[in-house]
């Protein structure tokens, strides 16, 4: 054997080792491949994958945010100087910063398609609806994010976007004045308005986003699956199928008295 075959199976068989230090310590291989092998119908089985792709994409954004706050300054005065640098300055800010960008806008189209999956598959029926709730919850959060972000430039592009969506929010009934006056800190937009929207989009959003996230990703998605077996698909077309036969059924019965009193 090679001098490299010999350091490839020792790295090998060193990375088993430690996997199974930590299977025997903790359970989370176990418990990961429990999470990603999940079953799946045979037709359109990449729908399914839906879900885990919108979670990829979430960490996508955690983690290049996490990035990104390295360099930027949330302040009127320096926050487009920020993103400038980071754009043309910084070590793969640009790919950075495009990767946060382009992965927030496909993150709302798989969400979209998620819970359209969701839905046209019948997965927010009983047993699973609360994690439908807490999939339109997460939705709701993802929208607010999304829009929080979108400010954090200060260009004339994310000002007036902002201020256009805070004054049609304005009109909401009851708590329209309110909420749009703490979210711009006074009567206009300004320093306020960036340092609170910075605030919500790095610190209070994701500490709302990442426990639903566990809770409705992982175990209620454990516990019940994403669309349940075969076989409880089976029963509920079987089900289905029976009530429309008794429909149909009774029907045939009505109609059939209805015919003879009419010939009597």
């Amino acid at each position: 054997m090679s001098a490299m075959g010999k350091i490839g199976s020792r790295t090998a068989e060193a990375g088993r080792s430690v996997a199974g230090w930590v299977e025997d310590r903790t359970g989370v291989l176990s418990w990961l491949a429990r999470f990603l092998n999940h079953p799946a119908p045979k037709r359109g089985a990449w729908m399914y994958a839906l879900g885990t792709t919108a979670l990829f994409l979430m960490t996508l954004q955690f983690l290049t945010g996490i990035l990104l706050l390295f360099y930027y300054a949330p302040t009127t005065d320096h926050a487009w100087n920020s993103v400038y640098y980071i754009m043309n300055e910084a070590y793969f800010g640009q790919l950075i910063r495009g990767i946060h960008y382009w992965s927030a806008n496909v993150l709302l189209a798989i969400i979209g398609l998620h819970m359209v999956q969701v839905f046209l598959s019948g997965a927010y029926k009983a047993p699973r609806e609360v994690n439908w709730m807490l999939g339109v919850t997460l939705l709701l959060l993802t929208l607010g994010i999304a829009f929080t972000g979108y400010v954090l430039r200060w260009d004339q592009d994310g000002f007036w976007a902002t201020v256009v969506g805070i004054k049609i929010g304005s009109y909401s009934p009851f708590v329209g004045s309110p909420v749009t006056h703490f979210l711009l800190g006074g009567d206009v937009a300004g320093p306020a308005t960036l340092s609170r929207f910075f605030a919500l989009h790095v610190w209070v959003l994701p500490a709302l986003i990442a426990p639903l996230v566990l809770l409705h990703g992982v175990v209620l998605v454990l516990k019940h699956r994403v669309f349940g077996s075969e076989m409880e698909y089976r029963d509920r077309i079987a089900r289905l199928r029976e009530r429309r036969r008794l429909q149909e059924y009774g029907r045939y019965e009505d109609d059939k008295e209805g015919s003879r009193d009419r010939h009597e």
